[in-house]
């Protein structure tokens, strides 16, 4: 299985391994769920797993990183513009 892994594949994971490192640190207290920071984890994550899910579709998959992505963009904006 890992002799079949893309680059592609492999930045899939790298998104996922983000989006699991930022819950991490939020459930560690290292990072405020309420600092861009943790938002910006998310989206750079559901970025990347959206480029591997370009390249290998999952309609399911490819629904959560958008919803994820929109997730991390409002709030994203509410933070900046202190909504």
């Amino acid at each position: 299985m890992l002799a079949e892994l893309t680059a592609v594949d492999l930045l899939g994971v790298l998104g996922s391994l983000i989006i699991a490192g930022a819950y991490l640190a939020v459930s560690r207290g290292w990072v405020s769920a309420e600092r861009a920071a943790f938002h910006i984890l998310n989206l750079t994550g559901a970025i990347f797993i959206l480029i591997s899910l370009y390249y290998r579709p999952n309609p399911g998959a490819i629904l959560i990183e958008v919803l994820w992505s929109a997730i991390a963009i409002y709030s994203l904006l509410r933070i900046a513009f202190r909504w």
